[in-house]
């Protein structure tokens, strides 16, 4: 019985001993995202392209006002058919533009999604290079840490190896 108490202490004291050397760490992926240059340059061209939207669309919604606001001008002298033809006209318009401004809109949510992904498949690559450099066992997002010593972080780490890198996440 002693015997098989001593070998259950020996294996406790290796086990432990091995999971003391296991290095465990975290990083901050909006973090390094929002403040690589890769990840900023992303980001600007995003916000120009929604920017020339949001310009499109006010610009036509001035336009098609303005439209409105003559035609009824002239509503006491068009016929009732050419008045109801005109604003007929208008609302097609306004369809069309809104067919083309969702399509817009979705090409911008896929860039955006691309660009993540892109920027997600950069970084396992440096993770992976890094945590055999570094003997690292598991890199944790922040995000899923409850409490650890900022000893444990590496984000600033990570973002000075991605901007050395210079990788491109939008072509």
């Amino acid at each position: 019985m002693k015997l098989f108490l001593f070998f259950i202490f020996i294996n406790i004291q290796l086990i432990n001993f091995s999971l003391a050397e296991n290095k465990i760490v975290f990083l901050n992926v909006n973090y390094i995202f929002s403040n690589s240059i890769a990840g900023k340059n992303a980001n600007d061209i995003i916000k120009k392209k929604i920017l020339n939207l949001e310009n499109e669309v006010n610009k036509f919604s001035q336009k098609v006002n303005k439209e409105k606001e003559e035609l009824i001008k002239q509503k006491n002298i068009l016929s009732e058919n050419d008045f109801k033809l005109k604003i007929d006209d208008i609302d097609k318009k306004v369809i069309d533009f809104n067919k083309k401004s969702k399509i817009k809109n979705n090409e911008i949510t896929e860039l955006k999604k691309k660009v993540r992904s892109n920027f997600l498949d950069q970084l396992r690559e440096i993770l992976g290079e890094y945590s055999v450099q570094n003997s690292i066992t598991l890199i944790i997002k922040q995000e899923n840490v409850l409490i650890g010593s900022n000893k444990l972080n590496i984000s600033n780490e990570i973002l000075e190896i991605l901007n050395k890198k210079k990788i491109k996440l939008i072509n």
